[in-house]
């Protein structure tokens, strides 16, 4: 019985240390230092998260205020500017009522909710947006209603006192992250802008432009903003005459500067573009003025080359006026049907 005992020793010994080995060899399957065969696909690595994408940004107005807006704003309302943003693909949810007037984009202003004029705090706090776009001009003729307007909303503001497309049309694209739509928008209207600038530049070669308005009691000469002014100045590059070439450059996009009647002849260029209501006090006193020699003796209204626009289509500043009644005033101006 001893020697059975002593004989069974060595066998559980080798029995213990092939059960540790396999031990051993499952726990190196475990923690994956086996080393994988040819045809074994080792597991992919675990990425680490990726940071959160940051969903606010701070930028600066033309106020030279800081603000946080959201970098991606959902709910934009416009107290100006609509035209711009609908020509970045993107609908308000609320405009002023100048935004309205746009004979160019009222078909996509469909659904958008009017803010009114002053804009009327009440109304935006249903309309809950994220960001609201206002010319400085706000804060100084309606400081109260822009003051509770600020505390639901942040609040970007741009002047008007720059170039429409190079200065507002950019800032307020970077502004909401659509810096790409409006580089093609700009490509767009430049070539746009070039071929109509050659159509007027071959029609009338060094003949000067000028475009008036005629009001009850008041007569405006435009520069370049208001009325056609920059599409006139900027986008046809047309001649001006000397008097008018002086007021541009005393104030570059200025809207535009009321003359005396007597005055009218040294604003007056070779062709005016001539702006005025079919009806009422407005078309009464133009029919007035049409009567006076003074009117009858300037150059433009001897050759014929008086051209009546029509006010509402020309009344804004945006830059979907811009564009369409630059195309418009050069088939108007060179005689050549527009494309």
């Amino acid at each position: 019985m001893k020697h059975v005992r002593l004989r069974l020793i060595p066998l559980l010994c080798c029995g213990l240390l092939a059960l540790l080995l396999a031990a051993c060899g499952g726990l190196d399957a475990t923690t994956g230092d086996k080393t994988p065969s040819s045809s074994e696909t080792p597991a992919a690595e675990t990425a680490p998260p990726a940071e959160e994408q940051a969903t606010t940004k701070r930028i600066t107005d033309d106020l030279g205020r800081e603000i946080e807006v959201p970098v991606a704003p959902k709910r934009i309302v416009a107290g100006e500017f609509a035209a711009e943003l609908l020509a970045l693909g993107v609908q308000p949810v609320g405009a002023g009522d100048n935004s309205f007037k746009i004979i160019y984009t009222q078909d996509q202003m469909q659904g958008v909710e009017r803010i009114g004029d002053p804009p009327n705090p009440e109304i935006l706090l249903e309309l809950d947006p994220d960001l609201v776009i206002a010319p400085t001009v706000f804060q100084e003729i309606y400081p109260e209603q822009m003051e509770q307007i600020g505390k639901l909303a942040p609040v970007f503001y741009l002047s008007f006192d720059q170039d429409p497309i190079y200065g507002i049309f950019t800032k307020l694209a970077a502004a909401i992250g659509k810096d790409d739509e409006a580089a093609a928008w700009i490509q767009d209207y430049e070539a746009e802008a070039a071929a109509a600038r050659e159509q007027v530049r071959a029609a009338l070669g060094e003949q000067t432009v000028s475009i008036f308005r005629v009001e009850k009691g008041r007569l405006r000469i435009y520069l370049n903003r208001n009325f056609a002014g920059y599409m006139l100045r900027s986008g046809l590059q047309a001649p001006a005459p000397d008097k008018v070439a002086a007021e541009i450059e005393a104030q570059p996009f200025g809207s535009a500067v009321e003359i005396s009647l007597e005055m009218l002849p040294d604003y007056a260029g070779d062709h005016l573009l001539l702006i005025v209501r079919d009806e009422g006090d407005d078309h009464d006193a133009f029919a007035e003025i049409e009567q006076l020699e003074l009117w009858k003796n300037l150059p433009a209204v001897k050759n014929g080359r008086v051209h009546k626009l029509e006010t509402d289509k020309y009344y804004g500043s945006d830059i979907a006026t811009i564009r369409e009644t630059m195309k418009e005033t050069a088939a108007l101006l060179s005689g050549v049907a527009p494309q």
